[in-house]
């Protein structure tokens, strides 16, 4: 079956179609969807019926074309993988003695496509950018549909590059002498007072997870184009470049999930830059793949009726770039 093409918003996202288990082990498909993953910014879907049978090893081997697969589960979430491999389970997916062995997010469904844009009176959709708390953040991630509600559940990704195009100078002069303060104790507790079955950090936990600073304009280390960056439930403050942190604003910050006041700078964007001429809204069905940049891209979770339907996603972590060849 010949391969059918979609763009999903101008040059931000792509998606291929009619793509069977079997391609993504072909080197010459591999290639190509790595360079139009980098030429689209950083968002390429797959779908095809057959997809719905891929194993955790073709998962795993299919996102090693875009980059090193990170192997090791992220702290408080080690029982909720698949079993022998770096897959993080996201949905409502229970055992068999009914315990929940998935990171369940209990977000707002979309009313409609207007909800898309953040609303600064709710704060929803969370728009965010993964993983900015770590010492060496990861570059993207793959998911991986198993099962899907009938409605709700869609991802939503907007595109930085294009959202760093629409500053003014005097915008992108500012935010490039700034940098974010992300925590993840304080991600896992913002979390936790919504979706109360969110694991956090014990103190030994957060001892070994110390917050970690990004900037707000990140260049592509490939592509080279400059995208906004380092808005993260994680995300307890911005300041500039180097100014130093008091413990005692981390602390509250971590242990009680609130954020300083400073996060309102990217916040105040947000509204802006979800726009519809920068967002694409992907609505899931079964053996769907999706892989995104998180230098080039910010995303959302919806929500869906938990109690009445069942979802389960697979989600492994791009660690770092891929080894330059030989």
């Amino acid at each position: 079956m010949v391969h059918r093409t979609r763009p999903l918003n101008g040059d931000f996202g792509l998606c291929i179609e009619n793509v069977r288990p079997d391609d993504l082990a072909d080197p010459a498909f591999r290639a190509r969807a790595y360079d139009q993953w980098l030429a689209h910014g950083g968002l390429l879907a797959l779908r095809g019926e057959a997809l719905s049978t891929l194993s955790p090893d073709q998962l795993v081997n299919w996102a090693e074309a875009f980059g090193l697969v990170e192997e090791t589960a992220q702290s408080g979430r080690e029982g909720m993988t698949v079993s022998g491999y770096p897959i993080l389970r996201i949905g409502n997916a229970r055992d068999n003695d009914g315990k929940l062995v998935s990171v369940l997010l209990q977000a707002p469904s979309l009313a409609s496509d207007e909800d898309i844009r953040y609303n600064p009176d709710t704060r929803r959709p969370i728009w965010h950018t993964d993983s900015t708390f770590r010492e060496r953040p990861p570059i993207g991630s793959v998911f991986h549909c198993r099962i899907a509600p009938p409605t709700g559940a869609a991802t939503l990704f907007s595109d930085m590059r294009r959202g760093y195009e629409s500053l003014s100078p005097q915008e992108r002069q500012r935010l490039e002498t700034l940098e974010a303060v992300c925590s993840l104790a304080h991600h896992d507790k913002k979390i936790n007072s919504y979706s109360p079955s969110y694991p956090v950090l014990t103190p030994e936990q957060r001892a070994e997870n110390p917050p970690q600073r990004v900037p707000l304009v990140l260049c592509h280390p490939i592509t080279g184009q400059p995208a906004l960056y380092g808005l993260n439930s994680s995300t307890c403050a911005i300041v500039p470049t180097g100014a130093e942190i008091d413990q005692e604003d981390l602390d509250q910050w971590d242990l009680e999930g609130v954020e300083d006041d400073s996060v309102m700078i990217w916040r105040d964007l947000l509204p802006r830059v979800t726009a519809p001429e920068f967002t694409v809204k992907w609505e899931w069905q079964a053996g769907d793949v999706v892989v995104w940049d998180n230098r080039s891209t910010i995303h959302a979770g919806t929500g869906f009726d938990f109690q009445k339907h069942e979802r389960e996603m697979w989600r492994l972590t791009l660690a770092e770039e891929r080894p330059a060849p030989a």
